[in-house]
C-alpha cells in the first residue's frame, strides 16, 4: 500500500512477453502453473495519448492494427505490416542473434547459413539496416507523429535512446512481440512468479537462501568452483556459478584479482544504458480519456 489504504501496487511489476515466448517457459510452464502461476492477458497491450488528444491503441489483431493505423494516416498501417512482417520473416536469424552468445560456434553457424541463403551482400544489407536508429526509422517510415510517438518510448524500454544504433530494430522487435503475444502480467502480482519458481526449485531438491551477501567467486584453473559469502562461509558449485549482476560488480568485486586485466579495463570504460521507472497512482474513479477506445 504505497499510495493510499486499500490500494495494493505491484512495485516490481513488468510484462512477461519475453518469458512466455521463451524456450524456458515451454519447458517449465506446466510445472509453474501447477504451483499457482497464472497470467492475465489483454487484447490492447499498449497505446499512446498525446497532449493534443490524438491517440493510437495497439491490439493483438494485425488486421485491426493495419486498419486503425491507416485510418490515422493513409499508408501507415501498411508500413506497420511491413515492419512486423519483416521481423516475422527474419525471426530465425534475429532471435538467434539476440538469444545467443555472439562469439560462439552456434552464432557462426547461424550467420554462415543465412549468408548462404541470402548471399553475402544480402546478409550485410540486413545487418546494416538493423543498425538504423529509431529516429531514422520512424521519421522515414511513418507519416503520423502519433504513430511515431506510439513506438518511440519503447526504445527506452531496452535501455537505448532513439539516436542509438540498433534502436530502430529493437523497437520493431517489441512491436512484433506486443502484437503477437500481448503484454501479459502475473495474476496476483509478480511475487507469484517467484513463489512458483521457489516451489518448483524446492520440489526438485534445490534450496533458496536470501540475505547471503556473496563477497567473491572462487576459481580453480580458470573455472568457477564456489562462492564465498561475506560471513566467510564457502558454498561449492557442482557445475557452474550463474551471476545476475552488473559488469562493475562482476569484474570490480566478485572476481577480485582473478579478473582478466583487459576485462577490468573495459569495465572501467563501460557506460550504463538508460533506466526505466514506473509511476503508480491511486484513482478515485476510472480515467476519463479524451478519446474513444
Amino acid at each position: 500500500e504505497i499510495t493510499a489504504p486499500g490500494f495494493i501496487h505491484d512495485v516490481m511489476a513488468t510484462t512477461f512477453v519475453l518469458f512466455i515466448t521463451s524456450p524456458a517457459f515451454a519447458a517449465l510452464g506446466a510445472d509453474l502453473a501447477r504451483h499457482g502461476l497464472e497470467f492475465c492477458h489483454t487484447g490492447t497491450p499498449t497505446g499512446v495519448l498525446r497532449p493534443d488528444g490524438s491517440h493510437a491503441v495497439l491490439s493483438t489483431d494485425r488486421a485491426a492494427n493495419i486498419a486503425a493505423l491507416n485510418a490515422i494516416a493513409a499508408g501507415d498501417g501498411d508500413r506497420h505490416a511491413d515492419d512486423v512482417g519483416g521481423i516475422e520473416r527474419n525471426a530465425g536469424l534475429l532471435f538467434g542473434l539476440l538469444g545467443g552468445s555472439l562469439w560462439s560456434y552456434p552464432t557462426a553457424k547461424l550467420l554462415a547459413g543465412d549468408g548462404w541463403r541470402r548471399g553475402p551482400r544480402g546478409l550485410a544489407a540486413f545487418l546494416g539496416e538493423a543498425l538504423v536508429p529509431a529516429r531514422g526509422w520512424l521519421e522515414n517510415t511513418y507519416r503520423s507523429e502519433t504513430i511515431r510517438a506510439l513506438w518511440a518510448p519503447w526504445v527506452l524500454h531496452a535501455g537505448l535512446g532513439p539516436e542509438d544504433a540498433f534502436s530502430g530494430q529493437i523497437a520493431k522487435v517489441i512491436a512484433f512481440a506486443l502484437e503477437a503475444a500481448g503484454a501479459p502480467i502475473v495474476k496476483g502480482g509478480a511475487k507469484n512468479l517467484l513463489a512458483a519458481f521457489e516451489a518448483l526449485i524446492r520440489e526438485r531438491g534445490g534450496d533458496i537462501r536470501t540475505g547471503a551477501d556473496v563477497a567473491s567467486i572462487v576459481q580453480n584453473n580458470g573455472r568457477a568452483t564456489a562462492v564465498r559469502l561475506a560471513s566467510g562461509e564457502t558454498i561449492n558449485a557442482d557445475k557452474s556459478v550463474i551471476c545476475s549482476v552488473t559488469p562493475t560488480q562482476l569484474y570490480g568485486r566478485l572476481l577480485g584479482t582473478d579478473a582478466p586485466k583487459a576485462d577490468v579495463e573495459a569495465t572501467q570504460k563501460y557506460r550504463y544504458g538508460k533506466g526505466n521507472f514506473q509511476i503508480h497512482y491511486a484513482l478515485d474513479k476510472p480515467p476519463a480519456w479524451p478519446g474513444e477506445g
